[in-house]
């Protein structure tokens, strides 16, 4: 695990790498998240003022206090209810494409951003951010001491697929066959879909980086092989990437 990368091991058993946000893209989506609020609050306040020019006194201190209720709620639950509603993310962070996720890898829940939202008064203090910025600066993966409280981290959003991306997320370099070879007549892929297809390919491609390589490859390839009949024949590290190959160039013969 990188200082700026972590790694995420799916239910698939597909380890999967995300890249960990900086500090400038955490700043950025904060400043773009806060200039919102303060537009809003700006409007609030503008519109409060034109319809009180005419108003009683008392009126006029009853609709001061609804006013900083107003700004009170928008400023503590404007992080709380975006997070919520959109998965991990603000308008800030959704404009410079990060989320906030579990620390391992998995969606936000409820909780997590609950207790990630009450300790950021303690992330504001003194002023500005400035327990908050300390913190970020002395912890691995760039957290917030409401990250830590929550177990949660900021990552860089996935690019969404298209036609090309899933073109070349799907390419794999192949060590135990030749795009030339024929394929066995026992590989058959009719009961796979591209979610398999996908799997597999995650693994080819980050199997050089796996430490527990020969296990990983096993659990990958065994659903694979009972889907298509054969379990027996992924009971080894090569034998398991060799069928994972020919899977793939499988898939890949259908495309064509």
């Amino acid at each position: 695990m990188s200082e700026n990368r972590v790694f995420i091991d799916t239910p698939e058993n597909v380890v999967l790498e995300a890249e960990i946000a900086g500090f400038g893209s955490r700043c950025i989506a904060a400043l773009i998240d806060y200039v919102f609020v303060m537009a809003v609050m700006i409007l609030l306040l503008c519109l409060f003022s034109g319809a009180l020019r005419n108003s009683a006194p008392t009126d006029t201190a009853l609709a001061i206090g609804l006013l900083v209720l107003v700004q009170f709620v928008i400023i503590s639950f404007y992080h709380l209810f975006f997070e919520f509603m959109w998965n991990g993310q603000t308008p800030g962070k959704r404009r410079v494409g990060i989320r906030v996720v579990q620390a391992n890898g998995m969606p936000m829940t409820a909780s997590a951003i609950l207790i990630r939202n009450l300790v950021r008064l303690f992330d504001f203090l003194p002023l500005g951010y400035g327990v908050g910025l300390l913190v970020l600066f002395s912890t691995k993966h760039t957290q917030r001491l409401g990250d830590l409280a929550a177990r949660t981290i900021v990552v860089y959003e996935r690019p969404r697929l298209n036609l090309n991306t899933i073109q070349e997320d799907l390419q794999v370099e192949y060590l135990h066959i030749s795009r030339y070879d024929l394929i066995p007549s026992n590989i058959q892929i009719s009961n796979l879909d591209q979610n398999d297809r996908r799997n597999i390919v995650h693994y080819l491609q980050r199997r050089s980086q796996l430490t527990n390589r020969e296990q990983v490859a096993i659990l990958v390839a065994q659903p694979i092989a009972e889907r298509i009949g054969i379990p027996g024949a992924v009971n080894s590290l090569g034998r398991a990437e060799m069928f994972l190959e020919y899977v793939v160039r499988a898939f890949e013969l259908a495309d064509s």
